[in-house]
C-alpha cells in the first residue's frame, strides 16, 4: 500500500539519482582521460587516479598532467575547458547531492493540499538553491551529459602523447616484457625516446 508522499519521494530520488549517475559517468571519463595521458594499464591508472579522495583533486591532477605531456596545444586547451566546465557544474551537483529535503503536504502560499518534496532550508536561506530547484538539478544533469559526450569526443580525437616507454598499453596488456634469461635474470626493454 502506497503511503503519503511515496510517489513524490520516488520522483525526487530519481532526479537526485540521475544527476549522481551523470556525475559518476563524467568521473569515469576523467579516469579514461588519465589513462589516455599516462598510458598506464587500467588497474594501475584506476589505483592512482582514484587515490584522490576528492573529485576536485582528480581534476587538479589532470590539469597538472595535461600541462606536462606532449598532447598538443588544441587538445590541451579543449581538455582544460572541459575541466573548467566540470568545476562549474560541481557546485550544482553538490547542491543536489547534499541538500537536505523534507516533505510538505500543504502549500503555504495557497493553503491547499499540495504534497511535494521541498528543501529543508528554503531558497531564501540557501542562496545557491533556486526556487525551481527541480529545473536547476535537471540543468545540472543535462550539462553533465554534455560534458560526458565532449570528453568522449576529446578521447576519440586527441593524440596519445609520446612516452618514454613507447605506445600506450591498450586493453590492459602488460608492459613489453622480455622473457627472463636464466643466466641474467629478468630484463625490461630500454625506454626509447
Amino acid at each position: 500500500m502506497a503511503r503519503l508522499g511515496d510517489e513524490e519521494w520516488r520522483a525526487h530520488a530519481e532526479l537526485i539519482g540521475r544527476v549522481t549517475i551523470a556525475w559518476n559517468h563524467c568521473t569515469h571519463q576523467l579516469l579514461r582521460v588519465f589513462r589516455h595521458l599516462t598510458g598506464f594499464p587500467p588497474d594501475i591508472a584506476g589505483e592512482i587516479f582514484l587515490s584522490h579522495r576528492s573529485d576536485q583533486g582528480q581534476r587538479y591532477m589532470l590539469k597538472r598532467l595535461v600541462a606536462v605531456v606532449d598532447v598538443g596545444e588544441k587538445p590541451r586547451a579543449a581538455l582544460l575547458k572541459h575541466l573548467k566546465r566540470l568545476e562549474t557544474i560541481s557546485s550544482r551537483r553538490n547542491l543536489a547531492a547534499h541538500t537536505i529535503f523534507g516533505f510538505q503536504t500543504i502549500d503555504p502560499e495557497t493553503s491547499t493540499w499540495s504534497p511535494k518534496v521541498v528543501p529543508a532550508l528554503p531558497p531564501e536561506l540557501n542562496r545557491q538553491l533556486e526556487r525551481d530547484f527541480v529545473a536547476q538539478i535537471e540543468r545540472a544533469e543535462r550539462d553533465l551529459q554534455a560534458v560526458y559526450w565532449d570528453l568522449e569526443g576529446w578521447l576519440d580525437h586527441s593524440p596519445y602523447p609520446r612516452r618514454l616507454w613507447g605506445t600506450p598499453m591498450l586493453l590492459g596488456e602488460p608492459p613489453h616484457y622480455v622473457a627472463p634469461d636464466p643466466t641474467v635474470g629478468e630484463t625490461w626493454p630500454t625506454p626509447s625516446i
